[in-house]
């Protein structure tokens, strides 16, 4: 194991303000849990909303290149899944919001902000392996 890999990862909450919302554990690791809704926050940019035509566009553009290509029941499905599953449960742990077929990513504390990106480069990096 290299210095790296050895190194434990730290969690600081200190540096955060005492007045910021952290979502309950079991909400925040329930959102996290589905290759979906991380492919999801990975989508939205951090900066800017997107509509839940283009983010579905996204979605099913990702799925196509490892399922092959998608056709319109399928960009339907994906949208379905989006409304009434994925976005409630990213929207109530506090990840985005989601209104008039808007979507944003709110603004993450750093702790958070940490952990949403490890999940993103954990699923990229297992893809990788599984590819190879």
């Amino acid at each position: 194991m290299t210095a790296k890999e050895n190194q434990a990862t730290e969690l600081d909450f200190s540096a955060s303000s005492s007045d910021v919302d952290y979502p309950p554990p079991d909400d925040l690791f329930r959102a996290l849990a589905s290759s979906e809704r991380r492919r999801l926050l990975a989508a939205l940019p951090a900066e800017s909303a997107m509509t839940l035509d283009e983010l579905t566009d996204i979605l099913v553009g990702w799925q196509s290149t490892t399922d092959g290509p998608a056709g319109p029941d399928e960009w339907a499905k994906v949208k379905i899944e989006l409304v009434h599953a994925h976005l409630p449960l990213l929207a109530d742990a506090g990840l985005v919001t989601y209104e008039d077929e808007e979507i944003a990513r709110t603004t993450y504390p750093e702790p958070i902000e940490e952990l949403v990106a490890f999940a993103g480069e954990y699923d990229s990096a297992v893809a990788e392996t599984e590819l190879a």
